[in-house]
């Protein structure tokens, strides 16, 4: 019998079965059977749910309180029921896209046409009751640095700049056209975008509020004309409005390269005009410009 051992060539991979402390085996453990009403005094914590405190399986979490969120739970919601609401109004239809008639063969499988007089088509507008009062469903942060292109070190300072602000990991972000005058290539990095909801939003709309553009002497405001028909709000802070969050100011060294901010408030108001009075409560300023 030989005793040469057969060698396999086997190519490296990123899959999970490769991965340190990947295991083939299944779990057996929720297959056996436990009787818990004979169980010891000693166990008696498996009974429990485990939202309990003394249940073995707990896991404490995040027990300060969201001073954004129980403000807009107690006071602001009431206030944009009775300020939006309008008896008797009715769903307002927005522009959808057309069809090209049926008068032709040609006419009846084609694609159907773009809304009259605008480029997009609009959702419809519901009226303000009880189950639909406007609030803020999520925030989504963009931050594009132009000097990635070249250096594509600058990817990671721009992503670690959004992670810092936000706690929450960022994307990485691509050129999507080729513009020559601006060496754009598609496909290329150029930035990181990152969208927050729950506790992290209302953090950063409180760090915002308080903080950071107080703090900008050039800031009027919000532009009443940022919005997108559909209740979302839009703006922009410089490289230099940056350094006012409490993450970067304090720890300005770690982060000679900043990039200005794009930060949109996604909304479910529908209109532009009840997303502005939603984030005048929370305490954003608007000016017409």
């Amino acid at each position: 019998m030989s005793l040469n051992k057969v060698f396999i060539r086997q190519f490296s991979g990123s899959g999970a079965v490769l991965r340190a402390g990947y295991s083939t085996v299944q779990p057996v453990h929720h297959l056996v059977k436990v009787n818990k009403a004979a169980l010891k005094p000693l166990y008696q914590g498996v009974l429990l749910p485990k939202d309990d405190i003394k249940s073995v399986s707990f896991k404490p979490t995040e027990i300060s309180q969201d001073r954004v969120a129980e403000h807009y739970q107690n006071t602001l919601k009431s206030d944009l029921l009775l300020h939006n609401y309008e008896h008797g109004a009715t769903t307002l239809k927005g522009n959808k896209k057309r069809s090209w008639g049926e008068d032709s063969p040609y006419k009846l499988y084609r694609n159907l046409k773009k809304p009259k007089g605008v480029s997009r088509p609009s959702k419809d507008v519901h009226p303000i009751r009880y189950d639909n009062v406007p609030e803020v469903e999520s925030i989504v942060i963009q931050s594009y640095n132009k000097d990635a292109l070249d250096e594509s070190w600058l990817n990671i300072s721009t992503r670690l700049q959004l992670a810092q602000i936000t706690n929450v990991k960022p994307k990485q972000i691509y050129s999507k056209a080729n513009i020559l005058p601006w060496r754009v290539r598609q496909g290329k990095p150029c930035g990181g975008k990152v969208e927050i909801t729950g506790r992290d939003m209302t953090q950063f709309i409180s760090t915002l509020t308080e903080l950071v553009l107080p703090r900008i002497r050039t800031f009027q405001g919000i532009k009443n004309t940022s919005g997108d028909s559909n209740g979302n709000i839009t703006f922009g802070l410089d490289p230099e409005d940056v350094k006012g969050f409490p993450e970067i100011e304090n720890f300005q060294e770690l982060f000679p390269n900043l990039s200005g901010l794009q930060i949109t408030f996604k909304t479910n108001a529908g209109t532009d005009e009840r997303a502005r009075t939603l984030l005048s409560s929370l305490g954003f300023p608007f000016y017409n410009p």
